[in-house]
């Protein structure tokens, strides 16, 4: 409906290109004098879709404009699981576009500002989540900072090691919830937000004397699937 129309994939003259983020040829656009082309990702969204990317966004930001990363968000540092440190030490990995950066590692930042939350009063407890961790899986919550480091040095990738929330927002029932929004940045910069959105929820009421039931600390919509459905066969 509305006159859109599919055209070849070669074709030059288009308004609107869909496909996967890491996929688009952002190449093909911008070669045609007065036609707006949309695309559904910007290029270069990975450095805010990657945990210790948008970290590192939100770092970087706060750097430039004098602003307290901690304002946007808990606070949160990238830790690398230490035998890709090691294996680094000396040898700085080839990339297409020569030397990569040495790998961020905030282990040292994170113990201390953990042991001064301690002292303070002001919570003991972390996160850990996987970079590119999805569905609930490779997180782990502890106080014991020993703990969260082993859990990341026996991983695959960086982490982000970020402040847990001991006193969450909750639903009726005590279930914490978090809320999915859909938004679109256009051409000018304009940001529209779509009027419905998800909700999801924990299964299980929040219960901070147990950090390992994760379907009351997590709203994953994959987790809390697979618990329920477990439960009923």
């Amino acid at each position: 409906g509305g006159g859109w129309k599919v055209l070849p994939r070669d074709s030059a003259r288009f308004h609107l290109m869909l496909g996967e983020r890491n996929k688009l040829p952002f190449g093909r656009l911008g070669h045609e004098p007065g036609l707006v082309q949309l695309v559904n990702y910007y290029r270069g969204a990975g450095i805010i879709c990657r945990k210790t990317s948008l970290v590192k966004t939100v770092q970087s930001y706060c750097s430039v404009t004098g602003s307290d990363p901690f304002h946007w968000m808990p606070p949160s540092f990238i830790v690398c699981p230490a035998r890709f440190l090691a294996e680094a030490d000396g040898k700085p990995a080839q990339s297409r576009l020569g030397l990569k950066q040495k790998r961020k590692d905030e282990r040292s930042e994170f113990q201390a500002v953990a042991a001064d939350w301690s002292v303070t009063g002001r919570g003991d407890v972390w996160i850990a989540k996987a970079s590119a961790g999805a569905k609930g899986e490779d997180i782990l919550i502890s106080s014991d900072c020993s703990s969260l480091l082993e859990f990341v040095d026996k991983g695959k990738q960086s982490h982000v090691i970020q402040k847990y929330i001991e006193d969450p927002l909750l639903l009726t029932g005590n279930r914490k919830f978090d809320m999915r929004m859909w938004v679109l940045l256009d051409h000018q910069y304009t940001i529209w937000l779509y009027r419905e959105g998800v909700l999801r929820t924990s299964s299980d009421p929040y219960d901070p004397s147990d950090l390992q039931d994760l379907t009351s600390h997590l709203t994953n919509h994959c987790l809390q699937t697979s618990v329920v459905h477990s439960c009923c066969t």
